[in-house]
């Protein structure tokens, strides 16, 4: 994320309305654009469908039940490897070692295409959906998990823009197929609105590829399993990133087996009430995304570097004191100002529930749900900043309890609720995420308040752990590596 400051900066640098327009829309591009660029294609193929007579409402719900499964299960497996990966390829930035990045991106495609397979072939067993159609969705799921990988490493290299407008390309692709299909097909299924999307997620691949080909004109396949001794180095940034994860889904997973249960095509199982709810909820925070880069980019980054700067290069101890004491008024500062912000767009969004409920033509149960899960949406987004700013100052010893408490959490408030039906749906994960949020505020201002110290004990506290990924790595590369 530190790629974007100086692009940022020089922006807020100009003192135009339209500069500083142009710097939350660049922020916006960066943090959510992919995000919302798939919203809207699904939201546009959604409509599409409801145009079309003769498909069923289950092949509707068929066709947006494997989208959205496709990308919950691959964001999953990503997590395995995200955090680590990510850490690893910055190391690498820092040492000026950008020509050994190619061969941890094979690697890292070769793992993650591997675990996806695997993964795709228990659905492929137990599910009685046709020959053609789970082909078409095994070729979505493996495209949205090599977007990902590239995503990651693109997003390293600063290349943004190429991302957006891959997706952007893709999107359009979708939906022109689809818009297609819907004229030249008398009678229209399921299949072919997956087979439009699929074709466009292809494109979006495509276009990152060669933007990956473009970043990185070294490319060579030596040593491309060498970071996986980082998860012997940082098993806490591996943790860290599954447990993220899965504290944001399993919530759903459980509620996926209470009141309001549904099963389509034997295949899917969903909660349309409580998932309805949740996707809108997560809408809501799109400005704490765009905001938080922003302010860290702009504001607190500077301070930050100095901070350390001081600290790495012998700095005397009042200018240390001194630089600490501006970096936290200004991190607490932006803090606040985010959270007000985005506490806004909440309270907007709880009062005009039944407004919106009307408005999309949803049962009134959706609305109930809603007002708690985007109250939960904010806390969640909340962490999530938290959760960053304590890697970035290192604590990752923090941020693995404050994750590890957002998960487990989440899951047992759900559990414990699950029995009360659907009035209760949401109201486990508003709880659990509030109460995370306090954990990881807390967190941040202890650690804050002795980040001093930390900074000078770093060096010499003592690494423990084993080796074994490191030798499986070391064995991989013999192998498969020349």
């Amino acid at each position: 994320m530190a790629g974007i400051g100086f692009k940022l900066q020089k922006l807020f640098q100009e003192d135009y309305y339209s500069s500083r327009l142009k710097a939350y829309t660049f922020s916006g591009l960066v943090t959510s654009g992919p995000w919302l660029i798939v919203i809207l294609v699904v939201g546009t193929i959604q409509w599409l469908a409801f145009q079309m007579p003769m498909l069923s409402l289950e092949e509707r719900t068929l066709f947006m039940l494997s989208v959205s499964y496709a990308f919950i299960f691959s964001q999953i497996l990503f997590s395995f490897q995200q955090l680590v990966v990510t850490r690893y390829v910055a190391d690498l930035f820092y040492e000026k070692k950008a020509h050994e990045i190619f061969p941890v991106f094979t690697g890292m495609l070769k793992v993650t295409i591997l675990a996806a397979v695997v993964m795709y072939s228990v659905f492929w067993l137990i599910s009685p959906l046709s020959f053609a159609y789970k082909l078409v969705l095994f070729v979505l799921f493996m495209t949205i998990n090599v977007i990902w990988v590239m995503f990651l490493f693109l997003s390293a290299a600063k290349f943004y823009q190429a991302v957006a407008y891959s997706f952007l390309l893709g999107g359009v692709i979708s939906v022109a197929s689809v818009y297609l299909i819907s004229r030249l097909m008398v009678n229209p299924s399921s299949l072919e609105l997956l087979f439009g999307f699929t074709v466009g997620m292809v494109v979006t691949l495509f276009g990152l590829f060669f933007a990956m080909l473009r970043t990185f004109p070294l490319r060579y396949a030596t040593r491309e399993f060498s970071y996986f001794r980082y998860f012997d180095k940082y098993p806490d940034l591996f943790a860290i990133g599954v447990l993220y994860v899965l504290g944001i889904w399993v919530t759903n997973f459980i509620i996926w087996f209470g009141e309001g249960r549904m099963v389509i095509a034997d295949s899917f199982v969903f909660n349309p009430y409580y998932d309805t709810a949740v996707f809108w909820s997560y809408l809501t925070i799109i400005p704490t995304q765009l905001l938080f880069v922003v302010a860290v980019e702009t504001r607190f980054y500077e301070r930050y570097r100095t901070f350390y700067g001081l600290i790495n290069y012998g700095g005397a101890l009042h200018q240390i004191e001194k630089a600490k004491q501006t970096m936290t008024t200004v991190l607490k500062n932006e803090l606040i100002r985010l959270g007000r912000s985005q506490g806004v767009v909440t309270l907007f969004a709880i009062l005009m529930a039944g407004v919106f409920v009307g408005w999309i033509g949803v049962p009134e149960e959706v609305g109930q749900i809603f007002r708690m899960t985007t109250l939960a949406a904010f806390a969640n987004a909340m962490i999530l900043v938290l959760t960053l700013l304590l890697l970035y100052f290192e604590d990752r010893r923090g941020a693995l309890f404050v994750n590890l408490s957002f998960f487990t959490l989440n899951a047992l408030f759900t559990l414990s609720l699950l029995s009360r039906g659907i009035d209760w749906y949401g109201v486990g994960f508003a709880i659990s995420t509030t109460i995370t949020f306090f954990i990881a505020g807390l967190r941040l201002i202890y650690y804050m308040g002795k980040v001093d110290y930390y900074v000078f004990a770093a060096s010499n506290r003592r690494k423990l752990g084993t080796e074994r990924f490191s030798h499986f790595g070391t064995a991989l590369n013999r192998r498969f590596s020349r």
